[in-house]
């Protein structure tokens, strides 16, 4: 006796529940939903090794081509050869291996934390785990032809030892097409129970032979169980890591001596950087005082620079308030009412009752070598008024 248990999603949480009598062989299973909360329930009823189900959309299968001679891959890297077919981290996934004396060797790929709760629910409830299946080996399998059944909610689709898919009856006709780019699809094996419909399945010869005349797919049919690595070692990986023990081996030490040597470069690599930041320092010493050999010293001679800038504004500023200011006490007459700085600009509001007074103050600050001029002239027979700019050097 065996009991199968098969989760309804990735939550491994629902499930529906049968037993399979090794003595009856039939792929008829009489299967009976249940809620999480009653699995404690059914576990201590039904004391039988435990076979868990995995939903066919949570495992993604698929085969890896490796060469005959020495240069074929290690067992550590096979996962590697499927990274860019998935969309998550290898590292958060589990890998299982099929039968490894084929060529391609195929794979199953599943979420490390539906492994883990798989052992931790087969743990808390004292249940004996003795495999983890994809939903896909429930269907039967014959080598001369593509197989169908009805899974937990759609068809099971299984075109060779460990190829299949699930899908639901409208997008069947659709799966079909895709199976066909990779195989020729003669004929079309369907197992049934009596209350199961027939999909019309247009351009395709469509046999349908009872369930409970066959043996369920995990039975005397290849498979992929997953209890396999961290979860379990078993006999696929066990046999592939034995035949390239030594390949492994080499592989270890040719790593240690590629470790070893980018060691000493990157040694090599950090005496010229200390040696580099040695000379900047002392470069920059005689400007910056009092900083460090460990300090920052972009950063400081950044900031130095921006008080040498603020200062030489600054400079300028005052050196154009003191022209101005000695040119003006030649007009007493030129009222000055707003005095303003931004940029480089130095601004003066003026206004006088002669025109003259105005002009003749703009040349005189001409004369010291600034650049001045008028902005805004106003003028009315009783008060002229403007604005005198002096506009000071960029690199002031």
């Amino acid at each position: 006796m065996r009991l199968l248990i098969q989760f309804t999603d990735e939550e491994l949480a629902d499930f529906r529940w049968a037993i399979y009598d090794e003595s009856v062989r039939s792929g008829e299973l009489r299967w009976q939903a249940a809620a999480a909360q009653e699995l404690a329930s059914i576990a201590s009823k039904n004391p039988h090794p435990l076979i868990i189900v995995i939903p066919q959309q949570c495992v993604y299968l698929t085969q890896v081509d490796l060469p005959e001679k020495a240069s074929r891959q290690v067992l550590s890297a096979i996962e590697f050869q499927v990274e860019d077919q998935l969309a998550q981290d290898i590292e958060s996934q589990h890998f299982a291996l099929g039968d490894t004396s084929k060529n391609p060797i195929a794979i199953a790929v599943v979420a490390r934390t539906i492994m883990e709760r798989c052992i931790a629910l087969a743990q808390s409830n004292g249940l004996r785990l003795v495999q983890i299946l994809p939903e896909l080996f429930l269907c039967p399998w014959k080598d001369d032809a593509v197989t169908l059944t009805a899974g937990h909610d759609g068809y099971l689709l299984r075109y060779g030892d460990y190829r299949g898919l699930k899908c639901n009856t409208q997008s069947l006709p659709a799966m079909l097409e895709l199976v066909k780019r990779s195989i020729e699809v003669d004929r079309i094996v369907y197992y049934a129970t009596d209350a199961d419909e027939t999909p019309q399945l247009d351009g395709y010869t469509l046999e349908r032979q009872p369930l409970a005349s066959s043996h369920p797919g995990f039975v005397d049919a290849p498979l992929i169980d997953l209890q396999q690595r961290d979860y379990q070692l078993s006999s696929a990986w066990q046999g592939l890591a034995k035949a390239w023990k030594w390949v492994a081996l080499l592989f270890a030490a040719l790593l240690a001596v590629s470790a070893y040597n980018k060691a000493i470069a990157l040694n090599e690599l950090e005496t010229e950087l200390d040696a580099i930041k040695q000379q900047q320092y002392e470069l920059l010493k005689p400007f910056l005082p009092d900083a460090s050999a460990d300090a920052n010293l972009k950063k400081l001679l950044i900031e130095h620079l921006k008080k040498i800038q603020s200062d030489q504004r600054e400079q300028g500023f005052l050196k154009m308030l003191l022209d101005f200011t000695q040119a003006h006490k030649k007009y007493p007459g030129v009222a000055v009412s707003r005095v303003g700085f931004q940029g480089n600009r130095l601004s003066f509001d003026v206004s006088s009752s002669q025109l003259k007074d105005i002009e003749a103050l703009l040349e005189s600050i001409r004369k010291q070598g600034l650049n001045a001029k008028l902005e805004g002239l106003n003028i009315k027979p009783e008060q002229s008024s403007g604005r005198l700019v002096l506009q000071g050097s960029d690199n002031v």
